[in-house]
């Protein structure tokens, strides 16, 4: 399983007209394009990772513009409560043990380690990397090569 951040820029800034769309079409930044075709290349299921809506398949339905984000801290009264994103986490049928990669900054490991009660290993393949700059760069050598995060050294 492979978790993805959603993202600021959404369909609606450029296209204000536009109704719900699905999750995959909703989120129009550059890291979140560059992560989504990361997840599509390397990962049999993953996952958005909305802080209004929760965790979001490709094909769910965003129902329009928002701005909330997470903060370090997690969740907060303006984003959806960690008793929600349990529920969401054990409806996607994640099994306990299996592996579950994350793209995006450092406050979304401890977020998903809470979500996951810790009985799912977290890998974070961009860790270390020193700013969206880097990140992006790191996926966009990922994509053209071929090759998964893994296999780059920092």
């Amino acid at each position: 399983m492979m978790i993805i951040p959603s993202g600021k820029p959404k369909i609606w800034d450029k296209s204000p007209e536009l109704g719900a769309v699905r999750a995959k079409e909703a989120y129009t930044g550059t890291f979140h394009k560059l992560c989504q075709a990361y997840a599509e290349k390397f990962a049999d299921d993953w996952l958005i990772l909305s802080p209004r809506y929760g965790f979001l398949k490709p094909e769910d339905l965003v129902l329009g513009p928002y701005d909330v984000r997470f903060t370090l801290k997690g969740t907060n009264a303006s984003t959806i409560q960690m008793e929600e994103l349990k529920a969401q986490w054990q409806e996607k049928g994640v099994t306990a043990f299996e592996p579950v990669t994350i793209l995006g900054g450092k406050k979304f490991t401890p977020l998903l380690s809470q979500v996951t009660d810790q009985k799912n290993p977290l890998l974070t393949p961009l860790n270390g990397s020193k700013g969206i700059g880097d990140m992006q760069g790191k996926l966009k050598r990922a994509i053209q090569s071929g090759q998964p995060l893994s296999h780059f050294a920092d």
